[in-house]
This record gives C-alpha cells, structure tokens and sequence, in this order.
C-alpha cells in the first residue's frame, strides 16, 4: 500500500519514506508523544555514549578503525561524545572543586613563570598566561581545538598507514573521548584526596595515563604497521604536536605584538 510522505510527499511503500527517510508512523503531537520523543532520545544517548565508551575502554584501536571502516550504527559520534564528555567532566569537577586535565597542565606550567626583566617580556608573559588562561576556563572547547593539532601530527608520523587526515581526526577525537572518560572514572578516587602532595601525584599520574592511553589506541589502530615502529611513530607524534603547538604560539604572540 503506498503511502504520502507529510515531510516531502513523494508516494513511496513501506515504514519509511525513500526520499527523505521520514517515517510513516508519524503522530499526532500531544503529551503522550512528546513524553516518548524524550524518553527514545535519552534512551539513545545512553545507549551510545555507554556502547561507544565500553569499546574505547577495552578495544580502542580497534573500534576506531571499525568505525572508518563503515561500522557505526551503535557508536555515538566522535566529535559528539568529546563534546559531551569534557562538558560533563567540567561540571562534575566544578561541583567536586578539583581540576581538569588541562588546569592541572596550567598550574605546572605557570608555577615556573616569572616576571620578564622587561615590559614587552612581561608582555609576552602575561598573554601566555591569560591564553592557558582561557584554556583551562574552556576545556571542552580547548579539547576539541587541540585534535587538528595532534591530528595533523599522527597524519604526518603514521603517513605511510595511508590514512588521510580526517580520518586522523576521527581517530584523535575518540582517543581524547576516551580520555575524558578514564578521568570521569577517576574523579570519585580523587574526590575524597585532600592530600595536596597526593592529589599532585594524582595529577602527574592521569597524564601519564593520557599518554599511555594514546600508545594503546594507536598501536590497536595502525594495524598494519610494525610493533617498533608504531611506538617510535608514536613518539614523534607528540614531539612533532609540540612543535606545531609552540609554532603556532609563536605565531599568536607574534601577530599580537604587531597589532600593538
């Protein structure tokens, strides 16, 4: 029996229209409706977050090249799950007064700093400062600026893979969801620390375990490529990430200093 789509109104058979992919059970919208809209649509987050976060805990490598590979229905979307990871993370360590990852990188790097002997270094200092700043203020956000980063990184150490650069950044954004999650997972270890050496060692310890984290998605990933060979690519991934990230501060401070 054919059907009109509401949507479009191509005639088409079957439950859902073959234009535009609008079902035919379309009801009418009151309470009973809605109520269900919501509970299907949390259902499904759940669902995805829970499938996607079970795969990168046990199988990250893996899963990621699965879902290149076209395997996706149950995986919620890579650039989606790091959004809503860091944005929980920032809240739950809002409530629990403890850092994120990035404001833990922050502290360490501007307990060093001092003042230039110098107004431009002073400068300098102080726009260094208010960008970590603004970094540890917006870590989702600061999350998700930093995969092109590493993405172009990985794509330039693992170029022989044959992999391209987006499908660099699918591989990244899942590895930093999986991330987030591991320090979702260690927060309520952390919550009752108040220790401040202890809680400090915590630190350090969940960016090594970042670091780690990333070696074992990526040896999983690169599949292909040789057992020494994926940990010293590896390696140079992040030497070659911190250069493009100094170069690009570089950049930022330079730009800055003309505009002044």
């Amino acid at each position: 029996m054919k059907s009109t789509c509401k949507n479009c109104g191509h005639h088409y058979e079957g439950n859902f229209c073959n234009s535009c992919g609008q079902t035919s059970n379309t009801k009418d919208i009151n309470f009973g409706s809605i109520l269900q809209e919501i509970q299907h649509g949390i259902l499904q987050i759940d669902k995805g977050i829970l499938f996607t976060t079970k795969e990168l805990l046990t199988r990250p490598g893996h899963t990621i090249r699965e879902y290149l590979y076209g395997k996706r229905v149950k995986h919620f979307k890579p650039f989606a799950y790091i959004l809503v990871l860091s944005t929980i993370y920032v809240l739950v360590t809002k409530f629990s007064h403890k850092t994120t990852f990035l404001e833990e990188i922050f502290r360490g790097m501007t307990d060093g700093m001092t003042d230039g002997e110098n107004d431009k270094s002073k400068e300098n200092l102080d726009f260094f400062v208010s960008l970590l700043q603004w970094m540890k203020n917006n870590y989702a956000y600061t999350t998700l600026l930093t995969i092109p980063i590493i993405s172009l990184a990985s794509y330039w150490s693992f170029y022989k893979a044959k992999y391209n650069y987006f499908q660099h950044l699918i591989l990244n954004a899942y590895v930093a969801g999986q991330r987030t999650a591991v320090y979702l997972m260690l927060l309520p270890i952390v919550y009752f620390i108040s220790d401040q050496k202890v809680d400090d060692m915590i630190d350090h310890f969940k960016i090594v375990i970042g670091i780690l984290l990333t070696f074992w998605s990526y040896y999983q990933f690169f599949d292909k490529t040789k057992p020494i060979s994926k940990i010293l690519l590896t390696v140079l991934t992040y030497v070659l990430m911190a250069i493009i990230f100094f170069v690009l501060l570089a950049t930022i401070v330079a730009v800055s200093e003309a505009q002044n």
